[in-house]
């Protein structure tokens, strides 16, 4: 990497910059912004719709989409599925819907693919894998791809994906429930990343046995003293005890955007670490949580030096540093920028508040708390 003279480079967003340092050229501001499970037509309709529409003037936003196994499944057709130490036919969350349904999928993850979106794994069952074997990840692993592979015959549909399971090479472990035995069946599957543990916010990502860690972090919630991960449904628990309360979704929602919004500036003056935000298709708190990450995505997106961009794009990245850079990026051993002045001010213009009764979320437990769907 190429470095700095003597001086300091100005960041025209800010006009001015930090004392320069003894290091590398700055790094990008990378911010990954991912979904998991990824069942709801209507979500893959809003985001295809919200990436297309912040795209028009050039490529500001992609998303990783961590798609479950079951998604490709109708649900006449759930007994071609047998899960590590489940009876065939069983999963912790739904199939598919009528084959109509996985149609529908099918279309929009071969075209958010071919926008530069990427699809990675949330393996197929949802199940809590932390005590399973090498060889049951692997047997997860393999019937991921057969179903990939295979979809439009086991659906009666007459096309599948445009693009072969071989290019899925990212993962997240539902509940983020790992063993030791996941990680060499992810060598041995030819995974690139996982992202299915936790860090610091300023921690740049490491390879470990083959495979980039690219970790969730803490943040502190806006206002508050409460910790949380930095996913909606851990939120939801933060704010709510896992409860929806309609009088408080517009708090909610700016209290997410205000603590999205105090990492990124913590990064982007700082060291640059990636930033790492997970959300669902469910919609928690009415939807509000979606509605702070899309607020998100417009206030930073089109910022100089930020790239908001997938795991593969950071992964690419990442394999392209050696160790020396990235132990300097680690260290912010380059010229900072300051953080650019960023308000919330009509954030959610056009952004109605979904009123609805205080419910609690399906299949979930307070405790869980610290813990991802």
């Amino acid at each position: 990497m190429k470095r700095f003279v003597a001086g300091c480079a100005a960041l025209v967003v800010a006009g001015v910059c930090m004392p320069a340092r003894a290091g590398v050229e700055r790094p990008p501001q990378f911010i990954i912004m991912a979904f998991d499970n990824c069942t709801e037509l209507e979500r893959w309709k809003e985001f295809s719709d919200f990436s297309a529409e912040m795209n028009k003037a050039g490529d500001r936003v992609h998303f990783t989409f961590f798609v479950s196994g079951t998604n490709f499944v109708a649900n006449e057709r759930r007994q071609i599925y047998q899960g590590p130490r489940q009876q065939r036919g069983y999963s912790s969350i739904n199939f598919g819907g009528p084959a109509d349904d996985v149609r529908q999928r099918i279309a929009y993850i071969n075209d958010m693919r071919k926008r530069g979106h990427e699809i990675a794994s949330h393996a197929v069952g949802h199940f809590d894998g932390r005590a399973w074997s090498k060889a049951e990840w692997s047997q997860e692993f393999h019937a991921y791809n057969e179903i990939f592979s295979n979809i439009a015959k086991i659906n009666d549909l007459p096309s599948g994906f445009d693009f072969p399971a071989s290019e899925v090479v990212g993962f997240r472990a539902p509940y983020l429930a790992k063993s030791p035995g996941l990680y060499t069946a992810l060598q041995d599957n030819r995974f690139r990343y996982d992202t299915s543990g936790d860090s610091h916010a300023d921690e740049w990502p490491a390879k470990k046995d083959g495979i980039w860690r690219f970790n969730l972090v803490g943040l502190t919630v806006h206002g508050t003293r409460r910790a949380t991960l930095s996913m909606d449904y851990n939120f939801l628990i933060a704010q709510s005890m896992g409860f929806s309360n309609s009088r408080h979704h517009a708090q909610f929602r700016e209290q997410m955007l205000q603590t999205y919004l105090d990492y990124f500036k913590a990064n982007y003056s700082g060291n640059r670490a990636p930033l790492h935000i997970g959300h669902h298709f469910t919609s928690y708190q009415g939807g509000v949580y979606n509605q702070a990450l899309k607020a998100f995505a417009r206030k930073v997106c089109d910022l100089p030096e930020v790239r908001c961009a997938t795991y593969v794009k950071l992964a690419d990245f990442m394999d392209g540093l050696d160790a020396a850079t990235l132990k300097a990026y680690a260290a912010g051993d380059f010229s900072r920028a300051s953080a650019p002045m960023l308000t919330t001010a009509d954030a959610f213009k056009g952004e109605p508040l979904e009123i609805s009764s205080r419910e609690t979320v399906a299949a979930k437990s307070v405790k869980r708390a610290n813990r991802s769907q």
